[in-house]
């Protein structure tokens, strides 16, 4: 047991430095002797924990996906209503700890992987099916079936738009600014009236608090590879 927790930090170091290598170097530039370097080991046992480059991105890539998920479901706790629920999951996409410049960069990076690693294309097929499943679910609240689909499709590509424009640096967006332009997407996607824009408001500002406690406490950082 003890061998197995030891060799699951180091596992998880190595994730980090993985991490940490691409948002400095970019994916290619990105070696195993540049990942033993930020982590403070030898090549060697780099390889001792990964085969190879690919299976060392491949962990990055469960680690990064398996975050994002935890954090939705870490403010899912405490949402009462739908659209506390729908907040949960713009903010968990935006929180600073993990949307920044930096880690945008390395996801953009990593993202181009995708197409030359299966193992790569099924974990991120896995997570876009994740959170178009969470959107739908939430959105089913305030549209039929048929529109919640498309709906959900259209915003899980707005998360996914926003995050390559701030990694590609073609525009530079914070944490704040991306959760503004979501806002304005539901006020304009979603049916709305008086109530219901107070509605969204009190939501998100209810989740904002939340995640300021259990997505940027100290615990939650060590925790993430991403920050």
């Amino acid at each position: 047991m003890a061998k197995n927790s030891i060799r699951s930090i180091r596992r998880e170091e190595l994730s980090r430095a993985a991490f940490e290598a691409v948002a400095r170097y970019g994916l290619r530039k990105a070696t195993l002797e540049k990942v033993g370097e930020i982590a403070g080991v030898s090549k060697g046992v780099v390889l001792h924990h990964f085969k190879d480059k690919s299976s060392l991105l491949e962990a990055v890539f469960r680690k990064s996906n398996s975050l994002l998920s935890e954090s939705v479901i870490e403010l899912y706790r405490h949402s009462d209503t739908p659209y506390e629920r729908l907040w949960s999951i713009i903010i968990a996409n935006f929180f600073p700890t993990i949307f920044n410049r930096k880690v945008c960069q390395a996801w953009v990076s990593l993202l181009s992987e995708v197409t030359h690693n299966q193992t790569c294309l099924r974990i991120q097929a896995a997570n876009n099916a994740r959170i178009q499943s969470n959107l739908v679910h939430v959105f089913k609240n305030f549209l039929d079936p048929i529109d919640a689909q498309r709906t959900a499709l259209h915003f899980g590509m707005l998360i996914d738009g926003i995050w390559v424009r701030n990694g590609l640096q073609t525009a530079r967006v914070d944490s704040e600014k991306a959760i503004s332009e979501m806002e304005y997407a539901i006020l304009n996607m979603l049916p709305n009236n008086k109530t219901s824009i107070e509605m969204h408001h009190e939501a998100r500002q209810k989740i904002t608090s939340i995640a300021n406690i259990a997505l940027g406490s100290k615990a939650y950082k060590e925790k993430s590879m991403l920050n």
